[in-house]
Formats: C-alpha cells, structure tokens, sequence
C-alpha cells in the first residue's frame, strides 16, 4: 500500500472521509456544477438532475464535522449550493411532471370529435407552461402534434358554421360546397347527414333561382306586377332571404311609382302642398330619387320659393336640373351663379336667355360699383363697407373694390370708431369685425379694445382674457410690432411682451378676496388659455386656426356658434391633449394638467351638454383617470371605481398610467384594515389592471379567507383545493397559496395513509408515501414502520420477516435517513441470519449472530432458539439431541443471561 493510499485510509477511518478520495473528486464536482448549471440555464432540467444526483452521490448526505471542513476547504460554499440547485430542479422537474400528467388527463376527456376543442386546447396550454420550465423534446412534438389537430378542428368549425349558416338561409348550394370542404379535414357522421339534408333541397333551389332570374328580368324591364306575382308564387314553395329582400323592394316601388303618379296628377291640378307630400314619399320608395327631386324643385319654383327649390336641385346632375338652377338663381338675382348653371347647356332658347344675363348682369355690376362711389363721396362709410362687401359676395374678386375698402373705407370707418374712446361701442364694433373678417389686424383691435374696456367695466375679462391669448398665439404675425420707431430698428422682445400681458390678465382678474365665485371662474378660463399656449407654442405652430390666425380653446369655443364648419384644424394625431382642450371639457382636462384635480372633478360638464365627438370622448377619459387617481391619492378607492373604470380602455394603453395606478392602489392597500374590504379592494384592483401586484395581493387573500372557512368548517378540503387551484391561475407563484394547496394535501395524503395503515394495508400506504410530493408524508410513514418495528422488537412480538419487512419499507421510502440507513442494516443483519438458519446452516448464522455489534441481535437469536427449544418440549416433536444444539446455540450467543440459566442448568451445558 502506499503512503497517499495508508493516508487516505488513515484520514477516513479518523475523519469519516478519505482525503486523497475527497482531493480527486472535488473537480470533477466542480466541473458537474457547471455543466449541470449550463443544462439548466437552457432548460435541461432532467439532464442536469442525472448529473448533479450521480456527482453529489459521492459526498455523504449528512457528512460529520471534519468531512465538511475538508469540503469547505477543497470546494467552499459550492457543494451547499450545488445541493440547493439540484432540490430546486428536481422541484421543477416535478411540477412538469405533475403538469403532464394533467394535460394527459385533458387528453383522456377528449372524444375525438372535431366540433370539440376545449381538452384539446386545454392540454395545448399546459403542454406549453412545460416548455416554460424545461426543454423536452417530447412535450414539443406533443405541442406541435396537438395543435395541428386544434388548428384541424377549428378550420372544420368554421367551415361547418359556415355553411350552417348558408344553409339555414337555403343557400344549399352554396351549403353543399363548403361542407365538402370541411369533409377534406374530417368526416363525420353528423357531417355526411347535413351534407345529404342540402342535397335533398338542391332541386327545389335550383328552381328557385331560374325563378328568381325571371324576376329580376322582368324588374329591368319595368314589368313590377308581374315581376311580385312571380316572386311570390316561387316564395310560397321556397323562402329564401334573398327572394324576401327582393320582393319587399319591389313591392316599394311599386307603391314609389303609384304615389309618384299621384303626385303628378296633384301638381297638375295645382294642389301643390299635395304634391310636395306625394313627391317625398315617393322619394323615400324608389330607388332613384332624381326624379322625385326634379319634381319637388319645380312645385317649388311654381310656388316661387326659390331657395327651396335649390335645396332639392343641389348635386343633381343633368341639364334639367342645371337649367332649373340657373332660373331659380336668376330669380334670385344671382345673374352671374344663374349664367354660369347655364354655360353648358346647349339649345338655342337657352343660348339667347344666357345672353340676355349676360347683360343685365354687366348693369347691375356697374350700378352696384356708382353707388359704392356715391356713397364713398357722401362719407357714408358704413354704408359703402356694406355694398362694397355684399359687391364681393355677389360678382367675386375685384381688384378695385377690395382695394377701395381695405385701403379707404375701413380705415376711416376705425378712425372714426377710435376717436371718440367709447370703449364699449369699440369693443362691440371690433368684435363685429373680427367675427366677419377674422385676421390679425382685427384681432389685435379686438384685444386693444377688450384691454381698455377691462380697465373701466370688469364685467367684460373673459372677452379680455381670450382676446389677448389668442392674441399673443398670434404675436410674431401682429403688424403693429414690426418696426416700432422707438425701438430704432431693434427686435421686439416677444417673450417680455408676452409675459407682460399675461401678468396683465392675471392682475386684471384677481379678485379672489371680493368675490371668489367670479375669481374661479375666469382663472379656471385664463388657466385652460395658459396651458394652451404652452401646448402651441408662442408663436403657435398648432392648434385650430381660422385662416390665417390660430385661435385658443376658450375663443374657440365662444365664436362656434359663428365660425362653424370653417375651422381649420392643425393639430397632429399624436397631439390629443390639444385637442382635448378644444372640447367642452377643456376646462377640466387644463385643471388636471396643472394638478388641481379636485377643481377638474368640479368643471367636468354635464351629460346632457357633452360634446359627442371622437376626441370629446376621449378628454372625458383623460379627466376620468385623473379623478380616479385623485381619489386613490385620497384613500377613497371606492369613489375611484367609476372614473377608473370609464377610463379603463385609455389606462390600458398607457404604461406609465398604468404604474401610477398600480403605486396609488399599493399605498391603498397599506391603510385597509377590515379584512372583508382588503377582500373586495384586492378584487377591484385585479378585475381592473391585473399587475403582478394585484394577482399576488388578490391570492394572498382569498387564501386567508379560504384558510379561515376550513378552519370553522364551511367547506371541505376538496372544495378549498378547487378554489386554491382557482387563485395558482391568478398567481402561480403565490407562496401562501402554494404553502396552503401544500398544507391541505399532505393532510388528506396523511389521512388516507393512516385510513390504510389502521385497515392493515401495509403496501398500499407504502406506495401511496412514495408518489407523495411531500417528503414529510414520507418520513411520517418511514417514522412509523420504525417505531411498530421497535416496539414489537422490544416486545418480541415481531418475527423475522416481519421486522425485516418493516425496515425495507422504512428504508425504502427515507433512504438518505442516517437513522432509517442503520435501522435498516439491522433488519438486512437479521434477515441474512434468518436466510442462513433456513438453509440449515444454523452454525454460521450463530456465528453472524455471535460477532454482530448489536447485543439485541445476539439476544433475539438466542431468544428464538429458547422460544423454539420451549415449544418443542411443550409439543413433544423435537429430539433431546436438537433441543441440547438448540439451547447450546442460546450458550454461545447469552451465555450470561440470567432468564437462560435455568435451562442451561437442566440441559447440562456449560
């Protein structure tokens, strides 16, 4: 022997651990480790258990003081942690099996039928949550396998509503050919019968149609009547949703075409006010209503009303209806419109009429430009603004009269309105001309006017405050800031003039220590300003616009009822909360964008006034989230359901929103103390975000609730673990809903094993311990069998097969168990004994039993031949020569006992 093999002999038979053995070994379960650990990084759980169990199998499971020093030395903390990993995944590997395992039991229920899913789907899914945990090739054939099938099944589902549905609208054709295609996929019986039901009616379709063709025949050549007699005749012996639709619009014009022969015979006899009746229902009948429109504008032009007639002219095409227009116009004295409706028409009578307009429209525009000059001459300004305006509307562009009135005529008509300082008939006569001629000349007289009005009236501020901020959108565009003459050719400071006029504004409304209702109310209309010029930029680059100028929210929304249908609106898809201050919940959304939540829950309009519009409806959801925010920040969770949940869907799309909420409802959580409310908080919170917060503080109490109603016997155990397998699908990783499903388990195992062990089911309890997941069912078993088998060694009341028996079964289910390993060595000690005694080697088993360590193994040994010796000479069936080698074997192995020696003495041995 050499000295490495003396000292690693010496050193295990000192220290329980040989350390030449432990030197070598402690690479190769480094290398293990890591190759181990590599495997279950890419999910190699079952790999890396084969080798973590087969390079740990080497190391003592419960090693003594020195052999850990020597691993601490040679391997650190390694071998501690390599232990923990390898529980961990055989913990995994577990789970996945136990998940299969239920797949498998999906897989059962499944009967096959391609009209089911369900199992099929279920399996999928749980198959899926495997591969989550680990790789297995198996389970990804399975996966794949059984979603083909799934995606088999739901194109024939989908084929076969199809064509259900064709056929219950007795489209059997149509029925038949999509049935033949989901028998492709699947054929069955239930299939094979519909398929035959649509085929019985294919020949009474087939008659259908070739009717239904005729109908449609006779409709294109305007024979109604008997196109319906037809139709209803081939309906009576096969409906058919089509044949319904048709005959319905058939039965309608004809009733079309009779009220609209009425309606001719009452224009003629000049019942007009019938007609005009007659024509309308004719129109809502008749699949062209040209006709009817025609007639109705002509009733009109009969009757003079020239307007109306051209409501019903308006987009009919054709010369009828143009040369109608251009009379109803020339009526109007539109000459130049009534010349242009009749420039593409080409008869000779109209050639001359439009001629004729030709000219009296060229007078009329002179008469109109010498009276403008008159009135010009005369110094009637208002006057000549008027003609010279309504000249415009009614000839179009002219170079001269537009020149005349910008240049001449409004800058006398301002000088003159100026002069007098009359702030409130400036301000009135401003506003008059910034609602006809929006521009930012008249802007900026609206807004000097508002100013030097507010200085003398307060009750015109909020004219003042959208005026200036509309204003100030505009700045950079106001032609009375380009060069100022005191500035000697310097730049205007823009931003300095803006913050000027709004410390103007600012000042102009505060007065919030003499009346506070008035103070709120403009500063909540100067806030929506201030924030909209911050979103528009100064100078704006976005926002609604009339024409040239960009208009705040609060003039947007005063001047809608004149500026209607003319807005221009410059504001980009992405920017929403712009366009949300535009609504009439500007006010609310401008409240929340500064904070003032509480004020906002305050300015929210009323149902019965809400804008229904697209963006409208999303401010409503802005304000909503922050109301309900508003009130989670209070602790108030219950007054933020309904304005969280209007804002759900906007929640939803937002992350950031999203994690508010989630943080509001954690601090909300910390301040409940009822359990009932944590119960129905925790819900709301879940039902509304579902966070991984909310799934764990949901779980966490339904568990606590369904601990308690096992505990004062409202349900069962069975019932508990249904609604616990309920809350693993809320949160899987629940650790109080895994502890209890752990709890509820291991007592119904341990139930069920004692029922067995009392019914002497030895086996059965065994194997029930085994497939346990739970170790402790296991040792609770193994602890058992361990003290029956003391008990009744002790007792003598177990024999040789019995205690052996009750050590295997120990052993076999605590293997690693120091205990149970040396107690089942014992059982092994006195079963090879029992084995040598049955082959009549009675010498050799005394002298196992002879130089045993255990003295109970000598002491039962010798018991036995006593015991024997005894029923022998009791029963007369054994020989004295065998009963003296019996009790001479009792000598070898207890010489000393003194319950023997009577026997020892009267068989003569010593």
């Amino acid at each position: 022997m050499s000295i490495l093999d003396s000292l690693n002999a010496l050193t295990k038979t000192l220290l329980g651990v040989g350390i030449i053995d432990a030197w070598k070994q402690a690479p190769h379960t480094k290398e293990a480790s890591e190759k181990a650990a590599r495997l279950a990084q890419n999910k190699h759980l079952r790999e890396a258990v084969m080798i973590a169990e087969k390079a740990l199998a080497i190391w003592s499971r419960k090693p003594g003081f020195w052999e850990r020093l020597i691993c601490q030395l040679l391997l650190g903390k390694l071998l501690d942690n390599f232990t923990q990993q390898v529980k961990q995944w055989r913990y995994q590997v577990a789970q996945v099996d136990k998940l299969a395992a239920n797949a498998k039991t999906f897989l059962k229920q499944d009967t096959g039928d391609p009209l089911e899913t369900e199992a099929l789907a279920n399996a999928i899914a749980i198959y899926q949550r495997c591969t989550k945990i680990l790789h297995d090739d198996r389970i990804s054939r399975l996966i794949k396998q059984y979603q083909e099938e799934l995606q088999g099944r739901q194109q024939f589902l989908t084929l076969v509503t199809q064509a259900q549905s064709q056929a219950e609208n007795r489209f059997y054709k149509n029925a038949i050919a999509v049935y033949r295609e989901a028998e492709k996929l699947y054929s069955t019986e239930s299939l094979q019968q519909a398929i035959a039901a649509s085929v019985a009616q294919v020949q009474q379709e087939e008659i259908y149609d070739a009717a239904f063709e005729k109908v449609q025949q006779a409709e294109s050549e305007g024979r109604l009547q008997g196109a319906i007699a037809l139709l209803k005749n081939a309906l009576a012996k096969f409906s058919r949703p089509d044949g319904i639709d048709l005959l319905e619009k058939l039965q309608q014009t004809l009733k079309g075409r009779e009220q609209f022969r009425q309606g001719l015979a009452a224009e003629k006899a000049a019942d007009f006010k019938a007609a005009v009746s007659l024509y309308r229902n004719a129109r809502l009948l008749l699949p062209n209503s040209t006709s009817c429109q025609i007639r109705l504008a002509l009733v009109a032009i009969k009757t003079q009303a020239w307007a109306t007639a051209l409501t019903y002219l308006e987009a009919i095409p054709g010369e009828q209806a143009a040369y109608l227009r251009g009379f109803a116009y020339a009526q109007q004295e539109d000459l130049q419109v009534a010349y242009k409706e009749w420039l593409g028409l080409s008869t000779a009578n109209i050639a001359k009429q439009r001629e004729i307009l030709k000219n009296l429209s060229q007078r009329q525009r002179l008469l109109k430009l010498q009276n403008i000059e008159q009135l010009v001459a005369a110094e009637n300004w208002e006057k000549a603004k008027a003609e010279s305006t309504q000249f415009l509307q009614k000839f179009g562009s002219d170079p001269l009269v537009e020149e005349n009135l910008n240049e001449h005529i409004q800058p006398r008509l301002e000088a003159e309105l100026w002069k007098d300082k009359e702030w409130k008939i400036i301000a009135d006569q401003t506003e008059k001309a910034w609602i006809s001629q929006p521009n930012i000349t008249t802007l900026h007289n609206l807004a000097v006017a508002n100013y030097y009005l507010a200085q003398t009236s307060p009750i015109n501020l909020l004219n003042l405050i959208f005026s200036l901020s509309t204003a100030l959108a505009n700045i950079t565009k106001d032609p009375s800031l380009q060069d100022v003459p005191w500035l000697e050719n310097k730049p205007v400071e823009f931003a300095a003039v803006s913050l000027e006029l709004k410390r103007r504004i600012e000042t102009a409304i505060d007065m919030k220590d003499t009346n506070i209702i008035e103070y709120l109310y403009l500063r909540d209309r100067y806030r929506l300003e201030a924030v909209s010029l911050n979103l528009m930029g100064e100078p704006a680059k976005r926002g609604m616009k009339i024409k040239d100028v960009y208009i705040t929210p609060v003039c947007y929304q005063y001047y809608l009822p004149q500026w209607q249908g003319i807005f221009e609106n410059r504001i980009h898809a992405n920017q929403k909360i712009l366009s949300f201050l535009y609504t009439n919940w500007g006010l609310a959304v401008a409240a929340c964008l500064e904070g003032d939540y509480q004020r906002a829950i305050q300015l929210k309009p009323k149902p019965s006034t809400t804008d229904k519009s697209y963006i409208a409806a999303f401010a409503q959801k802005f304000v909503a989230y922050h109301e309900g925010y508003y009130q989670l920040q209070q602790q108030k969770w219950r007054e933020a359901i309904i304005p969280l949940k209007q804002a759900k869907p906007e929640i939803q799309a937002s992350q950031d929103w999203q994690q508010e909420i989630d943080r509001l409802c954690g601090l909300q959580r910390q301040v409940i103390s009822n359990f009932q409310e944590h119960l129905e908080f925790a819900q709301f919170w879940y039902d509304f975000l579902g966070s991984r917060d909310a799934r764990s503080y949901l779980a966490e109490y339904k568990a606590e609730q369904i601990r308690e109603q096992i505990a004062n016997e409202q349900i069962s155990s069975a019932t508990a673990l249904k609604e616990l397998q309920k809350l693993k699908e809320i949160d899987n990783q629940n650790p109080i809903v895994i502890d209890l499903i752990e709890r509820i388990e291991f007592n119904q195992e341990l139930e069920l094993i004692d029922k067995l062990l009392k019914n002497n089911k030895f086996e059965e309890a065994v194997q029930r311990a085994k497939e346990s997941q739970h170790q402790r069912i296991r040792n609770i078993v193994s602890d058992i069998f361990v003290e029956i088998l003391i008990k009744g060694f002790q007792n003598r009341d177990l024999g040789f097969e019995d205690i052996y028996q009750l050590g295997y079964w120990a052993y076999e289910l605590c293997p690693d168990d120091p205990n149970v390993q040396e107690i089942y060595r014992f059982c092994q000690e006195l079963k090879d004994i029992e084995n040598l005694m049955k082959c009549d080697r009675f010498d050799e088993a005394v002298h196992r039993a002879k130089y045993s360590q255990h003295n109970s193994i000598r002491h039962y040994v010798a018991e036995f031949f006593i015991k024997t010796l005894l029923k022998g000479i009791q029963n007369r069936n054994l020989s004295f020569d065998l009963i003296q080698q019996l009790g001479r074997w009792a000598y070898q192995l207890c010489p000393d006992e003194p319950a023997f020696q009577e026997i020892y003495r009267s068989l003569n041995i010593r």
